[in-house]
């Protein structure tokens, strides 16, 4: 399957799940291609058969809860495009002391669904990664086996 991922990180942590995923969907015989969203146009995401968005969630101009501020171009441009029944998985990274915790997720979800596109398998919500790195690179690891089975 031809995957595109794209992903903003802020710490690294969205950077280090990303290559997390990658590493396991290759071992499936995938082809992904890795795309930070300032380097990616919503006119690829019909090249490929599967679309992966990642972020962490962030509070930007005094909104909590909000995909990483390099996302929102990425949103604004693809808000009006339509892909109908495209597949998408998504990750997202969070502080759970945060009121809306990994809400970027959701609005990813939302993204999703405005343009037509379908989530092939739950979204992945990390809490804290740096705090409990093995276990939550375990997390990502069975989130992405997971979904490499789904996509089989």
């Amino acid at each position: 399957m031809n995957i595109l991922l794209i992903y903003a990180s802020n710490s690294g942590g969205t950077f280090l799940s990303s290559g997390i995923i990658v590493d396991v969907l290759k071992k499936h015989q995938h082809s992904v291609v890795v795309k930070n969203v300032r380097e990616a146009d919503p006119s690829e995401i019909g090249n490929y058969d599967l679309i992966i968005l990642g972020s962490p969630s962030w509070d930007y101009q005094g909104k909590e809860g909000q995909p990483h501020q390099d996302y929102l171009p990425f949103l604004e441009k693809a808000k009006d495009k339509n892909f109908p029944g495209k597949p998408f998985a998504i990750y997202g990274l969070g502080d759970s002391s945060f009121a809306y915790f990994t809400g970027a997720v959701d609005h990813l979800e939302n993204f999703v669904k405005n343009i037509g596109g379908k989530l092939i398998t739950t979204s992945l919500r990390i809490d804290g990664f740096y705090f409990d790195q093995e276990n939550n690179e375990k997390k990502v690891t069975d989130w992405a086996e997971d979904l490499a089975t789904k996509i089989a």
